[in-house]
């Protein structure tokens, strides 16, 4: 039996295979212009999923990268600040030892004393210096000047939390040290509910007024704060609002926490000035989320109520004892029974050493002075323990309480306080040196991660490579056998589908 095949099927047939042979040629056309095998989903697609997460892991590394380069300056500008106080340091234990030789007289000392105030204003400058417009040591309050020069002292105004970037998948780095670890002091108590406003913001306070919340479910409700507020009784009003926001602490301990429990969901969880306020911006609270509100630090600042379990962010201090030298008077106050800063100050003020203890104008450390205008208080540590340089009073991360003192010491011929201050200065050096050590341990340990990320990156790309890249000299000569096949299939179908008389007769 003859089966004829039409010229319907000839040429169907005929035109599939140059479609074909021109797919196929365009594809290595296109693999040849472009130097990638794969250039849609299509061409693989579980090579295309690979190439994605390939691409998705070098740019995260990128940014990485770009994250240690753009802020590794914080890291070597510390270093270099710490260098410069430590060699501050040096001169200043040569100035005190040289003053307590035999050649020494209130003069030299009165001449030692203005060198003193020259180091201080070195150190001064080396505390406050800046990066990119914005300051060091200021821990992440980047804009406020961390260390001002009070008739006290230098008092630190910064936080206690350090800059810290992403340098790696849920890794980050410290770039920056906060001036309270490494050259001041600050107690840093946690909120509690009887915190009062007026003692926030570094003793600032908060400005009376009123803000809006509104959560996510639409609901809102306004919120007038007082001057007499504290912080029990703002969260309390917050939380009789009758909407879906719950006020709290945050675990920090440093701000407030605004949680939104809404069922149904319809905008951002909202915080707002009304008539142009500032209240809720002071408390750290102003914006929108999507989800809750963390409040920044309020930065509260010691009361004599303040408990020692409540400092150090909540985590407390432990009080042991500590040395106070005035003039020739000298000897340890225990004060592991206080559980307040006012049992503190009671227990050195009741002391016998004629000295007066207090909190420093900044409310975040503690200062003792003598109650004689020859003598000047020197505070030391008793032993390896730190109550008193955690305390604020000298010695170790104290560097300004240390200076001073020695410089008002040197000033009013106080040789006892010389002597005294020497233990704290070297104490203090040694500090500096620790920090720089960090600092430094900081540094080697980014450089290090940026070398592994390059790695990657050149790894992951040769990975990439693989997957996506042609093979040039293998698509070229496809182009040219299909370029062959092509014409050789169109030379063939003209010879084929050539109609005759015989193509129209039924």
């Amino acid at each position: 039996m003859v089966t004829r095949v039409t010229s319907q099927a000839q040429q169907a047939n005929s035109l599939q295979n140059i479609f074909r042979i021109t797919e196929n040629l365009f594809k290595a056309q296109q693999e040849i212009a472009t130097g990638k095998r794969i250039n849609k989903p299509s061409d693989d697609p579980a090579g295309i999923r690979n190439a994605l997460l390939l691409r998705t892991s070098i740019s995260q590394s990128t940014q990485f990268i770009r994250n240690i380069n753009i802020n590794r300056l914080y890291i070597q500008a510390t270093d270099s600040a710490l260098d410069s106080v430590g060699i501050n340091l040096i001169r200043a234990k040569e100035l005190a030892i040289s003053e307590l030789g035999g050649l020494a007289t209130a003069e030299t000392r009165a001449f030692a004393a203005n060198e003193f105030d020259q180091l201080i204003s070195q150190i001064l400058e080396s505390a406050n210096i800046k990066i990119k417009n914005q300051f060091v040591f200021a821990g992440t309050a980047f804009r406020t000047q961390p260390f001002e020069q009070s008739a006290s002292g230098a008092v630190y105004f910064g936080n206690t939390e350090r800059f810290q970037i992403a340098v790696g998948e849920n890794t980050n780095a410290d770039f920056t040290l906060p001036g309270s670890e490494v050259l001041g002091n600050d107690l840093n108590p946690q909120l509690t509910s009887s915190t009062e406003l007026s003692t926030l913001t570094a003793g600032s306070g908060i400005t009376p007024g009123s803000f809006t919340i509104t959560d996510r479910s639409g609901n809102s409700g306004t919120v007038t704060v007082t001057s007499t507020d504290t912080i029990g009784s703002l969260i309390s009003k917050i939380n009789a609002l009758g909407g879906s926001v719950t006020a709290s602490i945050n675990s920090n301990g440093s701000g407030f926490q605004l949680t939104d429990g809404s069922s149904v969901i319809s905008q951002a969880l909202t915080v707002t000035e009304v008539s142009g306020g500032s209240t809720a911006l002071e408390l750290g609270i102003l914006g929108q989320r999507d989800g809750n509100i963390s409040g920044s630090d309020l930065n509260p600042t010691v009361t004599s109520a303040t408990l020692i379990s409540d400092l150090n962010g909540g985590d407390g201090l432990t009080l042991n004892q500590i040395n106070i030298v005035n003039g020739s008077a000298s000897g340890t106050i225990t004060l592991s029974s206080a559980t307040t800063i006012g049992d503190v100050i009671s227990l050195i003020n009741n002391s016998s050493f004629n000295v007066t203890a207090s909190i420093n104008s900044a409310g975040n450390s503690m200062l003792i002075n003598s109650n004689s205008s020859s003598t000047v208080a020197i505070v030391n540590n008793v032993g390896t323990d730190e109550t008193a340089e955690n305390l604020g009073l000298g010695g170790g991360k104290n560097v300004f309480t240390t200076l001073f003192k020695l410089r008002d010491a040197l000033g009013a011929d106080d040789a006892f306080g010389i002597l005294a201050s020497l233990e704290n200065l070297d104490s203090t050096l040694a500090s500096v040196n620790n920090n720089r050590a960090v600092i430094g341990a900081s540094l080697k340990r980014v450089d290090l991660t940026d070398f592994v990320l390059d790695q990657n990156i050149v790894n992951q790309t040769e990975q990439l490579a693989e997957i996506e890249d042609a093979d040039v000299v293998k698509s070229i000569s496809d182009l040219a056998n299909l370029e062959f096949a092509l014409q050789a299939t169109l030379a063939a179908t003209a010879q084929v589908l050539q109609p005759t008389l015989l193509d129209f007769l039924r």
